[in-house]
C-alpha cells in the first residue's frame, strides 16, 4: 500500500480534538471512559468504524503507515469520536485494562483495519481471495 501523506490541517483528528492536553479530573474521567468503551467490543468496533467513514483524510494518512502502531491509532480516534477522549488520556485508560481485555481490544482494532485494508487495496478482488 502507497504511504499517504496530508498536512496537519488536512487531518480531521486535529480539528477534532485527539491532540488536546487534558489534566485533571477530565483526564481520569476520559480514560475511566475510553476503558469502558475498549472493553465493550462491538460498541469499541463500532467507534473505530465511525473514525473510518468521518476521519478519511486522517485515515489515509494514518493507516497507509505500515510501520506505525495502527492498531492504536484506530483506538485513539475511535475513543475520541466516540467518548471525546484525546490520545493520551486514552492510553492512560488503556493501562487499566487487564490483559485479556487489552487482547481483546486489540482483536477488534485488527478486524477494523483488515477491513479498511481491504477497502482501499490496489490488489484485484479475485487476487485476493486467493491469498495473493
Amino acid at each position: 500500500m502507497k504511504r499517504e501523506y496530508f498536512h496537519f490541517n488536512d487531518l480531521e483528528e486535529y480539528h477534532n480534538g485527539m491532540w488536546r492536553i487534558v489534566g485533571g479530573l477530565a483526564k481520569a474521567r476520559n480514560a475511566l471512559n475510553a476503558a469502558e468503551l475498549m472493553r465493550d467490543s462491538a460498541k469499541f468496533e463500532g467507534a473505530m468504524m465511525r473514525a473510518l467513514e468521518e476521519w478519511p483524510n486522517s485515515c489515509r494518512h494514518n493507516l497507509t503507515a505500515e510501520d506505525t502502531n495502527r492498531l492504536a491509532w484506530l483506538g485513539h480516534a475511535g475513543c475520541c469520536i466516540a467518548v471525546g477522549s484525546p490520545e493520551e488520556n486514552t492510553r492512560t485508560g488503556w493501562h487499566l485494562l487487564k490483559t485479556a481485555e487489552q487482547d481483546e481490544a486489540n482483536a477488534t482494532a485488527q478486524r477494523v483495519l483488515d477491513a479498511w485494508i481491504d477497502a482501499n487495496s490496489e490488489t484485484p478482488p479475485l487476487l485476493k481471495i486467493m491469498g495473493l
